[in-house]
């Protein structure tokens, strides 16, 4: 199953410009491991779109996809797989 999610989050990024934890409420989450990055730059009906995408393997079992905006420089949450 897949949830679709929605607002900012906080990202810590490694020397390799990957997150390594993900801010959860209060508490910090490891990134077990990056598991895919992709990049979308698209003129979606006009509004311009960039965004660097990484799906990332909690050290809790939990996958998530994540994007930063490369306008804005955000992270921004978008799915979580169970």
């Amino acid at each position: 199953m897949t949830e679709l999610l929605e607002g900012t989050v906080e990202v810590r990024i490694g020397p390799d410009g990957r997150p390594v934890a993900i801010r959860n409420g209060q508490v910090w989450g490891r990134v077990a491991e990056v598991v895919n990055t992709w990049r979308v730059e698209t003129d979606w009906w006009r509004i311009p779109v960039g965004r660097d995408y990484v799906r990332c393997l909690l050290n809790d079992g939990e996958c998530v996809d994540l994007y930063r905006d490369l306008e804005t420089g955000e992270w921004h949450r978008e799915r979580r797989y169970d």
